[in-house]
């Protein structure tokens, strides 16, 4: 008895080594005082997909029609449906149909089901809460960054997000020279606050 529960102590003990927790150094990579979304780079059907939103706010994986277009799926995989979505302001978005595609990250090669609707959104993609709960993730907006556990549990790999940083030369503009300080420190504010509208 005694052997048998010092077993059971162990692998409560290896389990509760790996931990998703965050931390002030994870805020370094970040453009700090900012509202940013969590806009991340997913493999979708075997194609690199950037803007690719992370909604734990969203019950399903939704897939503009534009997108699927230009992922040139095969057609006999796309499938009628008459599920609704509900919008932010409570209305009904009709879905033109679904598709069941491979999604590969962290590890994983997991088969997600999307809902493609006729809208022309910010994101090629917005992937939701049963996407984050499959992949074992905890997404944090403030840090940048999707955490989450390998199939195995034994290690954490980070899905970071796709924040404009001022410390990386092709992910910059130029602010014209002609402006006041005062008009430019507005204008870099209102570009910080809105990096998820630029490609």
């Amino acid at each position: 008895m005694k052997r048998r529960m010092g077993s059971v102590n162990a692998l409560h003990q290896h389990n509760a080594l790996v931990q998703i927790i965050f931390n002030r150094t994870d805020l370094l990579r970040v453009q700090i005082l900012h509202e940013d979304p969590l806009v991340v780079s997913l493999t979708v059907a075997e194609c690199l997909v950037r803007r690719v939103l992370i909604d734990p706010g969203s019950s399903a994986n939704v897939m503009p029609k534009v997108t699927f277009d230009q992922l040139e799926i095969e057609p006999e995989k796309f499938k009628p449906t008459k599920n609704p979505l509900l919008g932010f302001d409570g209305k009904r978005v009709e879905p033109i149909g679904m598709v069941e595609l491979p999604v590969r990250t962290t590890e994983r090669d997991l088969i997600e089901s999307f809902v493609v609707v006729e809208i022309h959104p910010s994101y090629n993609i917005l992937m939701g809460r049963g996407w984050i709960h499959r992949v074992q993730g905890v997404p944090s907006t403030l840090h940048q960054v999707m955490r989450c556990l390998s199939p195995d549990g034994s290690k954490v790999i980070d899905i970071h997000g796709d924040q404009i940083d001022p410390l990386r030369p092709d992910r910059t503009t130029i602010v014209g020279l002609g402006l006041s300080e005062d008009e430019k420190q507005q204008l870099v504010d209102f570009l910080y606050q809105n990096t998820d509208m630029f490609a």
